[in-house]
């Protein structure tokens, strides 16, 4: 449900509206990991601070005297999602270790797109208003997917430019985020590194913040951040 984001128009506009945000969320979140596959545990150690985000809330939801303290609503019945996760987070840490600095074995897109494909469910799944499944937390929409800002907005921002500069938003190229950084003179460990801290940071602040502020300007807040930073690192790039 998108109550408290977008105003009361969204909620007027039918079903076909949620349908069409469902299938872009899980195409820009699939194809945002595969995307984001591009340096030694990339993927897999975003992924896994995604899902520790999704875990905490869901843990918090399912015990209400920490709920009502974090603001969250109570949401009996969760504990299964956070075994999911749980499991979820347990295979990525146990992927990683061969996966890193140096990398012995590779996800492929196979592994990154599957990667994808399972946050994309998991944020639907914390964000959906079903009383039978799940009560709907004021703010989850935005709290579900500031999670996964990072690969979600990168690969809109890769698709946007390519189309831009004549190209099929298709064909490979170097403008992902991890070569920006690169590009710039960071080694891929800090660049990776300055990655998964950016999406705790982004994480972090939108769930201390949507409490207060309203949805849609704390969306297009971060949106602004996103696109600042990405001018400041082509600047860096440019000018190195």
């Amino acid at each position: 449900d998108f109550v408290g984001f977008l105003g009361d128009h969204a909620q007027t506009a039918g079903w076909i509206l949620f349908v069409l945000v469902t299938i872009f969320v899980v195409t820009a979140v699939s194809n945002g990991a595969n995307l984001n596959d591009g340096m030694d545990g990339m993927a897999a150690g975003n992924s896994a601070i995604i899902g520790l985000t999704l875990g905490i809330l869901a843990y918090v939801s399912s015990h209400i005297e920490y709920a009502g303290y974090l603001n969250i609503m109570y949401i009996p019945g969760s504990e299964e999602l956070v075994i999911f996760i749980c499991a979820f987070i347990g295979a990525l840490i146990g992927f990683l270790w061969y996966n890193a600095f140096p990398a012995q074995v590779f996800m492929g897109d196979t592994g990154s797109l599957t990667l994808g494909y399972t946050l994309s469910f998991l944020a639907i799944k914390y964000s959906q208003h079903n009383t039978d499944i799940m009560p709907y937390t004021e703010g989850a929409f935005l709290i579900a997917f500031s999670t996964m800002i990072i690969p979600a907005f990168d690969v809109v921002r890769v698709v946007l430019v390519r189309i831009r500069e004549g190209h099929s938003p298709f064909e490979p190229d170097k403008n992902h985020i991890h070569h920006k950084l690169l590009a710039i003179g960071l080694s891929p460990r800090r660049a990776m590194l300055s990655l998964l801290s950016m999406s705790c940071a982004f994480s972090a602040a939108n769930i201390l913040l949507v409490p207060y502020i309203n949805n849609t300007v704390l969306l297009i807040a971060d949106i602004v951040i996103w696109i600042g930073l990405n001018l400041w690192w082509d600047y860096l790039r440019d000018r190195k």
